[in-house]
């Protein structure tokens, strides 16, 4: 299955020149525990977003800015290495945290003069925060670059594919009820037809003969059969 892959741009906070992080003489970058990136050799101090997002974190000294992308990536800028001293009274912040910030904003302006006077370096490591198993990589640029404008590194994203959701089962319907005659229905319409029927036919007079004829006949019959019967019973005396 192939891979999902998300690119990142990560612009240059400062201008100056893009070094390797190696090049950092402090091992908690060089060595990259804290994460991968690159760090600037900057040329003046003033300090730009590197990414569109939020600010998500502003050292009291102010010589460390955290941002969170809109994709969710944690980006830090440490300025200079044991600055803190003159960071904190010599910077100017424009941005506070949970502040909302587009790549190239204006975030502080560093006086690049008073790290020159106390001997602090001013290399400025820009990483990736590192968190287990992100599934990320870095493609660092090198060479000269202008802040808010050029692109310092590129973040390689893995994106784990979404599981497929399970549909859910079918609610099982209750089946329809055959079509047919209603075997109660049937019997009271049968009723009513036979009650209709039996009503039109005393209607009729000529059914009213018929009847008539009919138990004189039954009357006649009868009449005869008691004849022969009586008859019968004397001549057996």
């Amino acid at each position: 299955m192939a891979q999902n892959i998300r690119e990142v741009s990560i612009f240059a906070p400062m201008t100056g020149k893009i070094v390797d992080l190696t090049e950092v003489p402090d091992e908690a970058f060089s060595k990259k525990m804290m994460g991968d990136g690159v760090a600037i050799i900057p040329t003046d101090g003033m300090l730009y977003s590197p990414i569109g997002g939020v600010v998500t974190a502003v050292a009291a000294t102010k010589h460390a800015i955290g941002f969170q992308t809109n994709t969710g990536l944690d980006i830090l800028v440490h300025v200079g290495l044991e600055a803190h001293a003159v960071t904190e009274t010599t910077t100017i912040l424009h941005v506070k945290e949970g502040q909302r910030v587009q790549a190239g904003d204006l975030v502080a302006e560093y006086d690049l003069g008073a790290f020159e006077e106390k001997m602090i370096n001013p290399i400025t490591p820009v990483v990736l925060v590192k968190e287990e198993e992100d599934g990320t990589e870095i493609k660092a640029n090198v060479g000269d670059v202008e802040a808010g404008a050029g692109e310092i590194f590129k973040v390689v994203e893995i994106i784990a594919p979404e599981e497929p959701k399970e549909k859910p089962e079918p609610e099982e319907k209750p089946e329809p009820k055959k079509a047919g005659p209603d075997p109660t229905e049937a019997e009271n319409s049968l009723m009513d037809l036979l009650s209709a029927d039996g009503g039109e036919y005393f209607k009729d007079p000529k059914s009213l003969l018929k009847l008539g004829v009919v138990f004189i006949s039954i009357v006649v019959v009868l009449a005869v059969v008691f004849a022969l019967l009586a008859l019968h019973l004397n001549g057996g005396e």
